[in-house]
């Protein structure tokens, strides 16, 4: 059985691998025929960014608050500032050790459907980066469509959960077959119901409230 170090570095590398999925994205659209950046991509690339950033990067020790972002619009719109900043987080990362994943920090942050009061609540780093590594996941999970539609290569396992992966290798070859093709009908029913007319504003973008 793996030791605690073991599934800390295991850990680690996950999380590398997640921004690393992000700095490709980016690069596949850096070519010259490539789509428009910001919408989707950037909205939803900048969300995630600014929440490892509240992590690996946060203003005050000990401290994560996700709520407190800055909503940068540069970060959004300009794929060399996106580089840049996910270029940094995997310098910080790679810095950390197993050891650190235990440190403890409070997680502050808004609740209540309208975000009417405050709280905090104790966590550790380790679970912090699993929260992170599964929410960059899920954005990448509704970007999915725009690679395909646009014929952007991303990786088998891009936007999907680690353990839907494992269940599906460990499954027979019939059913893998019969799961990727429903993904595939599912991604072009997807690409064709929201083919927008024109970019959207960013205060209209029907993304808008997952990526705030």
């Amino acid at each position: 059985m793996p030791t605690l170090h073991a599934h800390a570095r295991r850990l680690l590398r996950f999380n590398a691998a997640v921004l690393n999925q992000a700095l490709s994205l980016v690069a596949a659209h850096q070519k010259p025929d490539a789509p428009d950046y910001a919408y989707p991509v950037g909205a939803h690339l900048r969300h995630v960014i600014e929440h490892y950033e509240a992590l690996i990067l946060p203003s005050e020790p000990g401290v994560v608050d996700y709520d407190q972002r800055p909503r940068d619009r540069e970060l959004a719109t300009t794929t060399a500032v996106a580089q840049t900043r996910l270029h940094r987080l995997l310098r910080r990362l790679a810095e950390w050790s197993e050891a650190s994943l235990d440190a403890p920090l409070q997680v502050r942050g808004l609740g209540g459907l309208a975000g009417d009061f405050h709280f905090a609540v104790d966590s550790s780093m380790g679970r912090e980066l699993v929260f992170v590594a599964s929410h960059a996941i899920h954005h990448y999970a509704l970007l999915q469509p725009h690679c395909t539609r646009h014929g952007i290569s991303i990786s088998a396992e891009f936007g999907r959960a680690p353990a839907t992966v494992a269940h599906e290798r460990a499954g027979s070859p019939r059913e893998r077959m019969t799961e990727c093709a429903a993904r595939r009908v599912l991604n072009d029913r997807v690409s064709l119901a929201h083919r927008p007319t024109a970019q959207p504003k960013e205060s209209s973008c029907s993304v808008c409230f997952a990526t705030a």
